[in-house]
């Protein structure tokens, strides 16, 4: 391996002495030696468990304190103390194993090998990931059957509003992306990361997958914004994909009825209103008119909001049994 950049992990934390202690012993059990760690405490509340816990592991790794500002405020913060190439973030409660960067860098030198032309400051390398529960038993394997290890940004954009697979923390990102699309959106509370994957999309970048390798470990627990904060989470959502459906719309290529289509039905199927609404209304409706419109659609969408209720009585079921 001829290319061996240093890649910084980046641990946001607020009141997280729960699982902060796992988070950090995992990044220092990568294989791949040339990373640093940061760990920047998000002003808890925990009188200061979180903090003696970074603390106690001296220069191994650099530890801020900041005000409260939420998880995009941070890694915003991290980004401006970070010296690596690369970087990483692992959210405090959730997991590496010891071969994740490590396996992304090796498969970075299999592309810079394939093409020495290759432009590195704009493509990504993500893995396949687990879900474990708060005691780290894991509870979910997700199926990425089907999903190339390269695929075309349009059919990434379509294939995560249905499917969600871009998982924050299997993210490997170049640090010049910084410098190319900004920072994270502090103004999203619930969702600055996938919108942080769209922004990366729409701007021209190679999303590349280790489908075969499971190296990244997301706790489900009872805590995360996303079931704390659940009116709020569902507001973000639906606005976020307006502005995807926006932002792809002014793409030619991207601008076709069966990619709106794909949109408007995986957004029934989520159970997102306003945005497949908005969506059928803006770039379907005057586009196909006539019968597909007033019956095709309506007819559509009702099977795919039938297998919406499923899914969602599912993770509901899902998450009485294993999150807590």
């Amino acid at each position: 391996m001829n290319y061996e950049p240093k890649v910084s992990i980046i641990i946001p934390v607020y009141n997280g002495s729960n699982f902060l202690a796992e988070a950090v012993d995992a990044a220092l059990a990568q294989t791949y030696k040339n990373c640093e760690i940061l760990v920047v405490n998000d002003g808890s509340t925990d009188d200061g468990a979180s903090e003696k816990i970074a603390l106690s592991y001296g220069d191994k790794v650099r530890y801020y304190l900041k005000e409260n500002g939420g998880v995009s405020s941070v890694l915003n913060f991290a980004f401006e103390k970070m010296t690596g190439e690369w970087f990483s973030w692992l959210s405090h409660d959730d997991l590496y194993y010891p071969e994740k960067i490590e396996k992304q860098i090796a498969f970075i030198n299999e592309l810079i090998d394939e093409n020495p032309n290759l432009d590195i400051r704009k493509i990504t390398v993500r893995t396949a990931t687990e879900s474990i529960d708060k005691d780290g038993k894991v509870i979910k394997i997700p199926s990425y059957k089907g999903v190339p290890k390269h695929e075309k940004p349009i059919d990434t954009i379509l294939d995560n509003i249905s499917n969600y697979r871009l998982s924050g923390c299997s993210f490997l990102l170049p640090t010049t992306c910084i410098a190319d699309v900004g920072g994270f959106n502090e103004s999203i509370r619930t969702v600055s990361d996938v919108e942080y994957w769209y922004r990366l999309l729409f701007a021209g970048y190679e999303f590349y997958c280790l489908t075969d390798d499971i190296l990244v470990k997301n706790r489900s627990h009872g805590k995360q914004v996303g079931k704390t904060k659940v009116d709020l989470f569902n507001r973000e959502m639906n606005e976020l994909f307006i502005w995807i459906a926006d932002t792809m719309n002014k793409n030619s290529e991207y601008s076709t009825v069966e990619n709106n289509e794909k949109m408007y039905y995986s957004l029934v199927r989520r159970k997102c209103k306003p945005a497949a609404n908005y969506v059928k209304t803006t770039y379907l409706k005057n586009k196909v008119g006539g019968f597909t419109y007033a019956v095709k659609y309506p007819i559509n969408a009702a099977c795919y909001s039938v297998l919406g209720t499923i899914r969602n009585v599912a993770r509901y079921v899902y998450r009485k049994i294993y999150v807590k």
